[in-house]
């Protein structure tokens, strides 16, 4: 019988033999085959995470657009200032404007203690209203109306357009009721009315400003949907107030009154958004 070829390794203290075909099986030379280290296959894995039918299309770059414009932040800043300062110097004033609607003692307090048309607190309340009606409109033609706007102007050129347009409605509307209280020799009840419109507008434009961050900054429709109910109950209840001015003067038929207030109030309001509406639709053909 052959002998089996041993392999020592001779130490100091002891000897080690190891088996000479054991080590050649265990490491098989491939070079003489002409082969490389082979490794096994995985077996396929059904894994929870499959693939997904979308497929790339063109991909083209984009022109970086800003989300809202510098502007409109610029705005929402100065009239949190405004707002900011009236309370500091004016809190008592203000508060008497908060009032004043839903209380008789604070509306007579208010007319007692000065002309409030005369004070710069009115000036920075009706700074905020007119800014932040402004601003409500715009927005509203953005999100609902689609954003059109005229080709030769841009968006803070049509801005400072609704602006001007707020601005010139109000001073003839208010020059129209003036005129009429001296016409029809009511002038102290002509203006009780128009310092309720003053106040209910001060109060208005404080209420919008933190519900316009909301619109602007979200694209909310449903906080816009929510400043619109604001005007609109405020507008309502200006009606109200002013049917109850004119319940004093009883040389007046109630149906008069309600002519009066809805040639005063409702009508000019109907034909500006009639003309909107027609100049709307004339930038969309």
């Amino acid at each position: 019988m052959k002998a089996e070829p041993q392999v020592s390794f001779t130490a100091d203290t002891s000897a080690i033999f190891i088996p000479a075909d054991r080590f050649f099986k265990a490491c098989h030379d491939t070079t003489i085959e002409g082969k490389t280290i082979i490794y096994n296959i995985p077996t396929d894995v059904r894994s929870f995470f499959t693939g997904h039918q979308l497929r790339a299309g063109k991909v083209e770059p984009a022109p970086g657009k800003k989300y809202q414009p510098d502007w409109i932040l610029g705005l929402i800043i100065l009239c949190f200032v405004i707002q900011a300062w009236v309370q500091f110097f004016y809190r008592k004033r203000l508060q008497q404007v908060i009032f004043s609607p839903f209380s008789k003692r604070f509306m007579n307090q208010l007319v007692r203690e000065g002309n409030l048309f005369n004070e710069r607190l009115s000036v920075a309340l009706g700074v905020i209203y007119f800014i932040g009606m402004a601003l409500l409109i715009f927005e509203a033609n953005d999100l609902i109306l689609g954003g059109h706007i005229p080709p030769y102007l841009n968006d803070f050129s049509f801005y400072l357009f609704i602006l001007l347009v707020l601005v010139l409605y109000w001073l003839v509307k208010v020059m129209i009721i003036s005129i009429l209280g001296v016409v029809f020799q009511t002038s102290a009840t002509t203006g009780m009315y128009l310092l309720n419109v003053l106040v209910l507008n001060a109060i208005t434009g404080m209420l919008l400003l933190p519900t316009l961050v909301f619109v602007i900054y979200l694209k909310s429709v449903f906080f816009l949907y929510i400043s619109l109910a604001l005007f609109t109950v405020s507008f309502v209840f200006l009606l109200v107030r002013g049917f109850l001015i004119g319940l004093s003067l009883t040389k007046f038929s109630y149906i008069f009154l309600f002519v009066y207030l809805c040639s005063l109030e409702i009508l000019p309001l109907i034909i500006l958004v009639k003309f909107s509406l027609i100049f709307y639709n004339s930038m969309i053909m």
